[in-house]
């Protein structure tokens, strides 16, 4: 038996959970309850798969990435990943700037906007890591992961608000918006979302001027600042009853930040934002068909 172990987020923790679901045919989830994450599992999912304790027999999985089993490895070349590499960030920088120079010649730092470090301990040495990397990712391996992300069950009342809300205000050319201010955290807030903001700009610039944009994000700041710049009309925001400053200090908020994901998967152009999990998930949940581009 497997069981995830994931502490972090809900997008972390999700993916952690499908990991083991693909590493283990009876997978379980150890989903503690922490002051990060007040939700218990059985508040957010109706799957029958939670333990309370972790079996002593039993294997961990614990990590933010998609595990990468061995039969992955024949659709995945040595150094495939470049969000999530490795390789020291100097030369993964020399190596965009030289992808850059000779005119984009392939995909391969396309959702690389700036090289990040990563822990060895959750990093392979080769490379071979599909954490964020988007549609690089080898349609065999999104159509396996895509068949275990159609296996979680939401609970019936949040599905319920999900639609209710969705087939009222989102029109189809919508594009889903994923803001990660890092509000949490202010040196991630300084170095990750100051400087994304002129790409975010840029992004919605171009962007037709009928398009309207659904706004998710971690911050009450942003949908009403867009909403000054590019008019209230374009700016769609599901009307959340808990403030996205502390949702994580709530069930109710943990839950609206669900609803938010799954608002999200619904959209088939997404700008999301740079290392969040978030985004991440709501591309696999909604089957890896929408478009994206990292801000």
């Amino acid at each position: 038996m497997i069981v995830s172990t994931e502490t972090g987020g809900l997008g972390n923790r999700i993916k952690s959970w499908v990991s083991a679901m693909r590493l283990d045919g009876h997978a379980r989830v150890y989903w503690e309850v922490l002051p990060n994450m007040p939700a218990a599992f059985s508040e957010l999912f109706v799957n029958d798969c939670q333990v309370h304790a972790v079996p002593p027999e039993a294997d961990i999985y614990k990590s933010w990435r998609l595990a990468v089993l061995p039969e992955d490895e024949k659709f995945l070349p040595k150094g495939f990943s470049t969000v999530g590499a490795s390789t020291h960030p100097i030369y993964r920088g020399i190596g965009k700037a030289w992808w850059k120079l000779k005119g984009k010649p392939s995909d391969r730092y396309q959702y690389m906007v700036y090289p990040k470090g990563h822990s060895k301990h959750s990093t392979r040495s080769d490379a071979r890591h599909i954490d964020l990397e988007y549609t690089r990712i080898p349609g065999e391996i999104c159509s396996n992961y895509t068949s275990f992300f159609k296996q979680i069950k939401i609970r019936p009342e949040i599905i319920n608000r999900v639609n209710t809300w969705a087939d009222e205000n989102l029109e189809k050319n919508v594009i889903g918006l994923q803001v990660r201010t890092w509000r949490d955290y202010e040196r991630r807030y300084r170095k990750y979302y100051m400087p994304a903001r002129k790409r975010l700009r840029h992004l919605l610039d171009k962007s037709d001027k009928n398009t309207k944009f659904l706004v998710v994000s971690d911050s009450d700041e942003v949908g009403p600042s867009l909403s000054k710049i590019y008019g209230k009309n374009r700016i769609l925001q599901f009307p959340r009853s808990t403030k996205r400053l502390a949702s994580w200090t709530s069930v109710d908020g943990i839950s609206e930040d669900l609803i938010d994901l799954l608002l999200l998967a619904k959209t088939q152009q997404m700008f999301v934002s740079y290392l969040s999990t978030f985004g991440e998930v709501a591309w696999w949940i909604g089957g890896t068909k929408a478009s994206v581009s990292v801000f």
